[in-house]
């Protein structure tokens, strides 16, 4: 043979030799891996059965008790703290998480999206399931798992050469980037785009710095119009304060969602149970000036109610260090005491009734109906029906603690969490473990960003004007703020594991 045939005659032993690698040897690697996968299965199912606990939707805990798995919608927290109780839970986020099975996972599924160029949404996601797409007309799928593609009667018979083909799409791709290079689109940057054509400005007069989207939704010119003309009929059939308040202030108010759509979209869903589909319509705009128009014109839509929690919202946000300074000015300082009767068995109280310590070996305590029985916590025996208090609670370097407020009809026997302050209705907290600190409502949890970790941690409560606030003593610096409609008397709730709380005595100088 001549040195060329030989050469080819390699070649075409090589890519022989790699096709059936390819095709045969994944399958020989799939069996191979499939044998240790079975093998770890089965380990990890000897370790199960082991520890499982008689009912299939239980899992034992690293204590040893056997704890209620999350329902589907759910997930994990914490383990149970005795034997067939209900794990520590939280229902994942509407429009965002799901979770289709009963778990012990500490993260929710992420939902899908699905692609608007080729698929449109039969089902939109809910915490139960996830999102279910379907394939628009002219596209099919090649296989249940793969995205939709082109449908084509002929494309079996037509056989494309693979070199024909990439050198195809690589023209197509070229010719694509200069076009648009030369119209200055996405995807040549805000520089580009500023040297070809002069850049919009929105109905507040400031100039827009984001990039253009690839799919760019138009913009009215004035996008507040809509939002005013809408609150003026408001206005007509109910002339109240809200929407006058509103309207002065809807500038300021389409600049803050702007800034913090999803911020805003997830607060206010969480008090007023928002639609899914909104959420849905939200993620699909991609341009923020009509995102945000958007949800402006959905709460103006939605009624005063909703736009009177937006505007609290936001000048709360915008005030924060202005109200606490505020209520501090007029507020009344008060050293509440705390009820021996509803104390947790493992809890003592100093005789002044100011101080409350976690015992390992606590002494008897004779039985009470006002008793905590599951939960290291206490209440006042004052309560707070009225007026503008605040009070100091001196938490020194206690690692893991809860200090709020609480009704008298919290719950107290229950061995789940219906009892735990933060984690139903009728209480609010600030929860501090190690490091991290969370503010905690009807199990609901706000992650706070702390300085300075506080030894001493402030409480100020205005009950006419439904607003509950922590702050750091140490500084007067603010932590965060409840706005709630309260229903009933609060007691000052204090929550401690191995460590003591005291109240500071008020100052009568």
């Amino acid at each position: 043979m001549q040195p060329k045939q030989v050469a080819a005659m390699g070649l075409i032993s090589g890519i022989i030799l790699f096709t059936f690698i390819s095709m045969g040897g994944e399958a020989s690697l799939s069996s191979r891996l499939g044998y240790k996968r079975s093998a770890f299965q089965e380990e990890s199912l000897t370790e199960v059965k082991h520890n499982e606990c008689e009912d299939k939707g239980q899992y034992r805990s690293v204590k040893g008790f056997c704890c209620h798995l999350c329902p589907a919608g759910n997930k994990w927290l914490d383990d149970c703290i005795s034997d067939d109780g209900q794990s520590f839970c939280k229902s994942c986020m509407p429009g965002k998480s799901y979770m289709d099975v009963a778990n012990r996972d500490p993260q929710c599924k992420k939902c899908s999206t699905c692609n608007i160029l080729y698929e449109d949404v039969q089902r939109y996601c809910t915490v139960t399931c996830d999102t279910v797409c379907q394939c628009k007309d002219g596209y099919s799928r090649p296989h249940p798992l793969q995205p939709c593609g082109v449908t084509s009667n002929t494309e079996k018979n037509i056989a494309i050469p693979t070199g024909i083909g990439t050198f195809t799409l690589l023209v197509a791709v070229v010719a694509l980037l200069i076009y648009r290079k030369k119209k200055c689109l996405y995807p040549f940057g805000a520089n580009l785009w500023s040297q070809c054509r002069k850049a919009p400005t929105d109905a507040l007069g400031d100039g827009v710095t984001e990039t253009v989207p690839l799919l760019h939704l138009k913009v009215p010119k004035d996008v507040l119009k809509k939002p005013r003309m809408l609150i003026k009929k408001r206005m007509k059939s109910n002339d109240g304060e809200v929407w006058r308040q509103f309207h002065e202030l809807l500038p300021e108010v389409y600049k803050s969602i702007s800034e913090n759509t999803f911020y805003f979209l997830y607060e206010m869903d969480k008090k007023y149970n928002i639609h899914i589909s909104v959420y849905w319509n939200v993620y699909e705009i991609t341009d923020i000036s009509a995102r945000a128009s958007y949800l402006l014109n959905y709460f103006i839509r939605a009624g005063e109610k909703e736009c009177q929690g937006l505007l609290e919202m936001i000048l709360a946000g915008q005030n924060k260090q202005m109200q606490l300074q505020t209520l501090l000015d007029f507020a009344v300082k008060c050293s509440p005491t705390l009820n021996r009767n509803t104390a947790h068995k493992e809890l003592n109280i100093s005789e002044d009734g100011k101080t409350v310590e976690w015992l390992e070996s606590p002494p008897d305590k004779p039985d009470h109906p006002d008793r905590f029985k599951c939960w290291s916590q206490v209440l006042s025996s004052e309560t707070f029906s009225g007026g503008c208090f605040f009070w100091v609670v001196n938490v020194g370097d206690v690692e893991n603690l809860r200090v709020g407020v609480s009704y008298q009809s919290i719950l107290r026997k229950e061995q789940d969490s219906a009892c735990l302050m933060g984690f139903n209705s009728r209480s609010w907290c600030l929860w501090k473990r190690k490091n991290k600190y969370k503010a905690w409502h009807d199990q609901h949890s706000t992650e706070l960003e702390v300085g300075e970790h506080p030894r001493r941690i402030g409480v100020g409560l205005d009950y006419e004007k439904r607003v509950l606030l922590f702050y750091n003593a140490d500084n007067n610096e603010h932590l965060h703020t409840f706005y709630a409609h309260f229903s009933e008397p609060l007691h000052v709730a204090l929550w401690v594991w191995h460590g003591f709380l005291t109240i500071e005595p008020v100052n009568n100088d």
